[in-house]
């Protein structure tokens, strides 16, 4: 394999930690074709050329969360990858137009067409190849302002090595993969194909329709992973007005809080508790006279300072908490609290698992999370919602060793306008969509679909996951 970094800043940490996106391009590409890709506040390494399975480790030094792309054959390359490095700090994951099982009749491409195409007789077929994968001649010079610099016979010998190691066993464990991404026009890996590849993780497929199968990625990697510094400045600008205004928050907390003390009907003593997303403190206050002479650390992007009672010590810490949970050592927490905020992590599958490991036996968990359904209306603007609502679906039963309660809300906020809907946004930091405004044509058309009869409304779907660990 060929890596080449198209975003670094050599040794300069963000104000949240280090982070890199690792990108596994697909066959025939080269680093030159997505030289102008960029997301704040990561590093992105661009991995291409699988001649060889050979990887320069040290690349990947240093860092305190590294999310994958892959596309393509990229998909099965960063899976293997993925696999053999759990000791990495990966968070999201996210698969686009390629399967698990890359040659094949059902699940990938098909072996007739794969041979052929390794064939490539001469550069007029592979001009082709590339019009083929943009869907035509006009989306290839926007897809591809740059032609990837790369020899016929080492694209030849490309996919004969990438025949040569996909093994005849059609296992497909899809456990590694927060979203999956195909297009319903996709000329290379069949739709239907790649549906059947990925039928056992249906809940995370996203169908991106008209697409094919190259995608627009300087637009797609805006919104596949989160900017957390974005996250953590809308949040502080948002702390003085968060707690007035919150109210829907303020009843999710008040939930987990109830939820709470039907678990712990006295007071709890000398205990080790994390809240995860502490904010200005809405939670915090709610569960503290739970506890009495306990250790109590807040973990946030933006933390505010809250004042301890009953004897407890606080510990307000400023981090990414995503990035922290792995520094947990095994059963080491007591209690783990956290309301409204795993929808702002690249990946809150794995930090549910995190958070398990990091429970002493017997300890519990109360989390909320914003899912599917909440303000819909934001995934009708032209650069999308910045939001990765979580799919829990198979990941709490797959866990040993713990019972799990879960179950849904959904709440309604009625304004008098959708000029006050945005402004109720605003003060409680969740528009961080982009760092650009919207244009003026999203702002209309997000307006319009809030209103209905002169009025807004905003609506919020919220899981909630009580965990007791076993023990």
């Amino acid at each position: 394999m060929q890596q080449r970094f198209i975003q670094h800043t050599e040794g300069v940490e963000g104000r949240r930690g280090r982070r890199l996106i690792l990108f596994f391009a697909g066959w025939g590409m080269d680093a030159s074709v997505f030289a102008q890709l960029s997301k704040p506040g990561y590093n992105l390494l661009v991995v291409y050329d699988y001649r060889t399975l050979d990887f320069d480790m040290e690349t990947l030094d240093g860092y305190d969360e590294i999310c994958v792309l892959a596309w393509s054959l990229g998909v099965w390359h960063a899976d293997r990858f993925i696999s053999d490095n759990p000791h990495l700090p990966f968070t999201r994951t996210v698969a686009v137009n390629g399967t698990l099982v890359p040659i094949d009749a059902d699940f990938g491409i098909p072996p007739r067409v794969y041979d052929l195409t390794s064939a490539l007789p001469d550069n007029k077929s592979l001009l082709k190849f590339y019009r083929r994968i943009c869907g035509g001649q006009e989306a290839m010079a926007s897809l591809m302002p740059c032609m990837p610099q790369r020899q016929l016979d080492e694209l030849r010998d490309e996919l004969l090595a990438v025949r040569s190691r996909i093994p005849a066993d059609k296992t497909i464990d899809t456990a590694n993969w927060d979203e999956i991404y195909l297009s319903d026009a996709d000329l290379i890996f069949p739709f239907e194909n790649m549906k059947s590849a990925w039928r056992t993780a249906s809940r995370r497929v996203r169908i991106m329709r008209d697409a094919h199968h190259a995608i627009d990625f300087s637009r797609f990697i805006q919104s596949a992973f989160v900017d957390k510094e974005l996250v953590g400045d809308r949040f502080a600008s948002a702390s003085v007005t968060y707690e007035r205004e919150a109210e829907v928050q303020c009843k999710v907390a008040a939930i987990l809080a109830g939820a709470a003390a039907d678990g712990m009907p006295e007071i709890s003593r000398n205990q080790t508790v994390l809240e995860i997303g502490s904010g200005v403190g809405v939670l915090t206050k709610l569960y503290m006279p739970m506890f009495a002479d306990s250790r109590i650390t807040l973990w946030d992007l933006a933390p505010v300072a809250v004042s301890a009672r009953n004897g407890n010590e606080v510990n307000v810490v400023s981090c990414d908490a995503e990035t922290g949970l792995r520094a947990l050592p095994d059963a080491s927490v007591d209690t783990i609290f956290s309301s409204s905020t795993l929808q702002w992590f690249n990946s809150p599958r794995r930090a549910v698992r995190e958070i398990v490991r990091a429970l002493t036996p017997g300890g519990r968990a109360f989390i909320s999370c914003y899912i599917d359904g909440t303000i819909p209306e934001l995934s009708t603007l032209a650069r999308g919602s910045a939001m990765h609502y979580p799919q829990f679906h198979g990941l709490l039963e797959s866990i040993d060793g713990v019972e799990c309660d879960t179950f849904v809300r959904r709440f309604e906020l009625l304004f008098g306008s959708a000029a006050e809907a945005l402004s109720h946004m605003r003060a409680t930091g969740v528009n961080s969509l982009s760092r650009k405004a919207m244009s003026i044509a999203d702002t209309r058309r997000l307006m319009q679909s809030l209103t209905v009869d002169g009025k807004a409304v905003l609506t919020f779907n919220t899981q909630f996951i009580i965990i007791k660990k076993n023990g």
